[in-house]
């Protein structure tokens, strides 16, 4: 058996283990050492082999060797590049093994070098399908649109040597600051017409204060829309994903997707409603949808504010994300769909980091939600009875709207919670739960104590391995939060709980640890 381990590309572990049969190699070690780049000998780790494992690893054959190459770069997300600079025989299969060299990779800071990195990895792929990730973003940008390190011209000089292989690309992903080079890829490649694999695209322009309500699309001179591939035919491309990034919505071919994302866009751009519909309407296989920002340019001034009726119907989608700006735009919208199979259901008020105002009160669309939510009926538009994953985030009501919101999600078994208000956590507290519940700590324990813990607690409060009111299912071992909350919840807690319990196996999901709870109760317990 071969295990080879590459960490990262600043520090190289090798790590061979080779089954003793195939016989000794004591010269495999200074070979190693040798064919590394005097770059990375410094670098390379220690070459570890046991007594069992002193063996001649050049005996392997070389579909072996491929076979193991390939694991790890696919595994490991590790460079097929460092393989090739071992040895001489591992660099000769690893050159011939065009799947090794299939998962492209350009960012800054660009030059002539990764120009020839490109066409070395083009060249080695062979016919094989390309992964492509051009990721430009520069954290040091100062904002100013024609002062960027991706210029126009080297998105153009690398799509000029990408385009010729375009009948073998398979995922896209583009992603930048700015929009002359997200411009530059679509006009580029608006006159390919074959892509036969093309199953996966991502365009962003990474700005998302051209969200916000009363922004328009800049620069103007570059506003007017480009088709995708030209309005190509894309036998093949289920997923798509448009952040900040807007096309022809009339003559893109947009159809049979499986993941649509518009995300980030200024207003103006955005498809006219009919020009929605007809995108949603020829995705009918379509299972995850994601509005953050706008959707589709509605009347809202001159609107009632009153729901529209149910115009697209969406059979298959499980998962909606939506983000709004405006609390009466987002209503509409939402008027808009009917989704019964709807499992997995995100909400967030993106004008928490677009709009200096900060979020706004969202009880409307809340209130929308739960009444469009009646089960066996036909007007059950959003099914939240069998939604079993919830997010929320920087959502805004009191703590009645939200404790009707949730009593909607019977079968909820897990939330997430980011950015959320005390009435949001209120709503989640022991007062909306039914009387006479039994304490129970996970994992076993003293039955006496609890007991006594019982009879001094409140009739209402269940433990933390027990399930949370308004929604039976849901479990604290269910609940994921920011870091930022844990402090706010376990002083919540204290509020209303007499005394603390500290649970062994509380599974509680955290960003950034699962004991940061715990402790909080520790500290107050003391």
């Amino acid at each position: 058996m071969i295990r080879t381990s590459l960490h990262s590309s600043s520090c190289v572990t090798l790590t061979v283990l080779v089954n003793h049969h195939y016989g000794p190699d004591p010269s495999l070690k200074e070979t190693l050492y040798k064919q590394t780049p005097s770059d990375f000998r410094p670098q390379v780790g220690m070459l570890h082999m046991t007594a069992s494992s002193q063996s001649g690893i050049h005996r392997l054959p070389s579909e072996t060797l491929s076979y193991i190459f390939l694991h790890v770069v696919h595994e490991y997300d590790e460079s097929p590049l460092t393989i090739s600079h071992i040895c001489s025989r591992w660099r000769k299969v690893s050159i011939s093994t065009g799947a090794l060299w299939t998962s492209i990779k350009l960012s800054l800071p660009y030059s002539s070098s990764q120009l020839a990195y490109l066409q070395t990895w083009l060249s080695r792929s062979k016919s094989y399908p390309l992964d492509i990730l051009l990721d430009f973003r520069d954290e040091d940008w100062n904002w100013e649109e024609d002062d960027h390190a991706f210029t126009p011209e080297i998105s153009e000089e690398i799509i000029s040597v990408l385009r010729p292989h375009s009948k073998r690309w398979r995922h896209v992903e583009l992603f930048t600051d700015t929009w002359a080079p997200i411009y530059t890829f679509l006009d580029l490649t608006r006159n390919i017409t074959d892509l036969p694999i093309l199953k996966s695209v991502a365009l962003s322009r990474c700005n998302a204060y051209f969200a916000r309500k009363g922004e328009l699309f800049k620069p103007t001179r570059f506003r007017e829309p480009i088709s995708l591939f030209g309005g190509a035919c894309l036998p093949s491309l289920r997923e798509l994903s448009l952040v900040g990034v807007h096309v022809n919505w009339q003559t893109s071919s947009l159809r049979n997707l499986v993941e649509l994302e518009f995300k980030f866009h200024a207003y103006d751009v955005m498809p006219t409603l009919p020009q929605f519909i007809n995108i949603l309407t020829g995705c009918p296989e379509l299972e995850r949808l994601s509005i953050v920002g706008w959707g589709p340019k509605l009347d809202v001034a001159s609107s009632t504010h009153q729901p529209v009726p149910h115009i697209i119907s969406m059979p298959k989608l499980l998962r909606l994300c939506f983000g709004f700006v405006d609390v009466d735009y987002a209503v509409l919208v939402l008027s808009l769909f009917h989704l019964p199979a709807l499992c997995e259901l995100e909400l967030e008020d993106v004008a928490s980091i677009v709009d200096p105002m900060g979020p706004s009160d969202a009880s409307a669309l809340l209130e929308l939600l739960g009444c469009s939510t009646v089960p066996s009926t036909d007007s059950c538009c959003y099914p939240l009875h069998q939604v079993e994953c919830l997010e929320l985030r920087s959502l805004r009501s009191s703590e009645t709207v939200f404790a009707n919101f949730l009593r909607r999600f019977v079968t909820l078994e897990k939330i997430n919670l980011s950015d959320a208000d005390s009435a949001l956590l209120s709503a989640l507290g022991p007062q909306n739960f039914a009387p006479g519940p039994v304490l129970a700590v996970e994992g076993g324990g003293d039955t006496n104590h609890t007991s006594k813990i019982q009879e001094s607690r409140r009739p209402s409060f269940v433990s933390l391995s027990g399930s949370l009111a308004p929604c039976p299912h849901l479990s604290w071992g269910m609940i994921v939060m920011t870091r930022m909350m844990m402090l706010e919840m376990c002083l919540w807690l204290s509020r209303i709980c007499s005394c603390f319990i500290v649970f062994s196996n509380l599974n509680l999901c955290v960003a950034g640890t699962c004991n940061d709870l715990k402790s909080g109760i520790e500290i107050l317990e003391a």
